[in-house]
């Protein structure tokens, strides 16, 4: 991999998996706590010793540039937005690398806005001495196929082969499967312009790509409103019960979580009714449901996991 670099975090999709709140609240813009997925994964750039980083943008692009304006994380970031259509992820990249200070060249880490796969600068040296030479690494997770993830195919000499749909995977199968980021060198890739998906324009069988997989216990997901929910739950969990690992450990020291705000025995946040995280604003009635309220009130009653934004109720499933 070449020595100059940048990183790209991925921001443009339209975050139809969050259900009917994701229409109003971008993706990228729910709440981690204390800080936006967003923020989040910008603090993780630069801790990864990135000072250049670009974030695309399509869906709702003035909503977040109106949310990240004031907040001085985002004081140095580079925009990108994409006009007058979205260009996929593989676009995306392209985009960038088009761009006359990049102009396919260097080092290029892609990061998914909604995912966390834990890792150090230190991590991706190590991956870059191991595969030396390859025009990619794809940063991957072993997940069970039940949870709807695709799995990724390698050759016998670990060279990635293609990508095996979910539908056509047994159920309750251990896969191997794409987290979202990679390290691309941008060097490699045939200059295109327009909308492309990332495993035809950027990483397709035909180069020369491989993978880094973690070991369990360093993925955190919160792509959709379930796993969110999930996810944010098993923050609390681990953190009530003086657990920590290194995810945890980086929200802290970026003051995107308050340990005040936790209540040890009703696995609670900023408020002690069970099973609820309460980022909003005023008290919560103890026969609340469990749930996240991301803004406002917390205002469901009945049975129920769900979501609470500015006095909509969303059920989970």
């Amino acid at each position: 991999m070449p020595a100059n670099k940048c990183a790209l975090i991925l921001a443009a999709g339209f975050g139809t998996r969050m259900g009917s709140i994701g229409k109003k609240l971008p993706k990228v813009m729910w709440p981690i706590f204390e800080k936006s997925l967003l923020e989040i994964q910008v603090h993780f750039a630069r801790k990864l010793g990135y000072e250049k980083i670009y974030i695309n943008l399509f869906h709702q692009a003035d909503e977040i540039l109106a949310r990240t304006k004031n907040i001085p994380a985002f004081q140095d970031i580079i925009w990108l937005r994409e006009e007058p259509e979205i260009l996929d992820i593989g676009g995306g990249i392209h985009n960038l690398a088009r761009r006359p200070e990049i102009n396919y060249s260097g080092e290029l880490l892609v990061l998914n806005a909604d995912q966390f796969l834990w890792f150090t600068a230190g991590d991706l040296e190590e991956w870059k001495k191991k595969n030396a030479g390859f025009d990619a690494i794809l940063l991957t997770w072993m997940v069970n196929s039940s949870d709807g993830y695709n799995r990724l195919d390698f050759d016998s000499e670990g060279r990635f082969a293609g990508i095996t749909q979910n539908k056509d995977i047994p159920a309750n199968t251990k896969v191997c499967t794409y987290s979202g980021n990679s390290l691309i060198n941008l060097a490699s890739l045939k200059k295109i312009v327009g909308p492309s998906k990332f495993f035809e324009s950027v990483c397709p069988p035909t180069h020369k790509i491989k993978s880094a997989q973690l070991p369990a216990g360093e993925y955190w997901d919160f792509g959709t409103a379930n796993r969110y929910f999930a996810s944010m739950s098993k923050i609390i969990q681990e953190m009530a019960a003086g657990k920590a690992d290194d995810f945890l450990i980086f929200l802290e020291e970026i003051h995107g979580i308050d340990k005040t705000k936790i209540h040890t025995e009703t696995k609670s946040y900023n408020c002690n009714v069970s099973n609820l995280i309460h980022l909003g604003r005023g008290h919560a009635l103890p026969d609340h449901p469990p749930g996240i309220v991301l803004s406002g009130e917390a205002i469901a009653k009945g049975a129920g996991k769900c979501l609470v934004f500015d006095g909509e109720v969303q059920r989970l499933d």
